[in-house]
């Protein structure tokens, strides 16, 4: 049984050289904060709940929902947050 040569091949490409270089960071998008009155007034609630739930130490489901609706969620546990 005969062994023939082995040879490695490697990239020469930088992104494999060093992959710190090639990668980069998203720019962030920053947004401005919405109105107190802005936010949706069925959000607002289900924010409240989920801020009474956590009150309670209780489980809670939060359902998929679109980016600007979770923007209003999130507002309205700072808002309850800052003001409490």
């Amino acid at each position: 049984m005969q062994f023939s040569e082995v040879s490695i091949v490697t990239s020469s490409a930088p992104s494999v050289q060093s992959p710190a270089a090639a990668t980069r960071k998203h720019p962030r998008q920053s947004r401005e904060d919405i109105p107190c009155a802005g936010v949706d007034p069925t959000l607002r609630a289900f924010g409240r709940h989920i801020a009474h739930c956590l009150k309670k130490k209780r489980r809670i489901r939060i359902p998929a929902m679109c980016g600007s609706d979770w923007g209003h969620v999130l507002r309205t546990l700072e808002l309850k947050r800052a003001f409490n």
